[in-house]
């Protein structure tokens, strides 16, 4: 079975990030994606009011649950430029779909926008990737490792260890280069 994988390579995420223009959808995806650990299924019903006020609110369309999640400033600027830029109203979906604004754009759409972001830096990538990729991130950067329990809703630390890829190679790492009081 072929699993998404997180991006752990700064320059690949950079990479990624330039092939799409900044005040696009796309680019937008990817950045919401990136920058917030949500499903696909979720951020697809963002709307321009509560994204302009800087939080996700809705209830998760997997488990159901009630979550907020706040978005960081510079995701914040982006929304605020690319509202502007494509004259949304507050009761708009983010990603609008073009054939019908009234509407967010499929899963599918959204799923080939990252799969092409992917294949124009050479890597296989799915929407489930960004998620992993910002619980990968986020760990590397010392978030921790119960909080993105918490906030992938995962049972155990252990499952959120195994679902951001922190295999056994890089637990060897950190035994194998720390040395402490010799």
């Amino acid at each position: 079975m072929n699993t998404a994988q997180p991006i752990k390579e700064p320059k690949l995420l950079k990479d990624l990030m330039e092939v799409y223009k900044k005040d696009t959808k796309q680019y937008l995806l990817l950045a919401y994606s990136l920058n917030t650990g949500l499903r696909i299924s979720d951020i697809l019903k963002a709307n321009v009011k509560d994204s302009l006020a800087g939080f996700w609110k809705d209830r998760e369309t997997k488990t159901g649950k009630e979550k907020i999640a706040t978005l960081n400033p510079k995701l914040q600027l982006l929304i605020r430029d690319y509202v502007e830029a494509n004259s949304l109203q507050p009761e708009d979906f983010l990603f609008f779909s073009n054939k019908d604004r009234d509407k967010a754009i499929s899963r599918v759409q959204a799923h080939r926008i990252v799969a092409h972001a992917g294949d124009m830096v050479g890597v296989t990538l799915s929407c489930h990737s960004l998620r992993k990729t910002f619980g990968y991130m986020a760990y590397s950067q010392g978030v921790d490792l119960s909080l993105l329990q918490y906030i992938f809703n995962h049972s155990s630390q252990t499952v959120t260890l195994r679902y951001i890829g922190i295999t056994q190679t890089e637990a060897d790492k950190v035994t194998s280069t720390i040395s402490i009081g010799i």
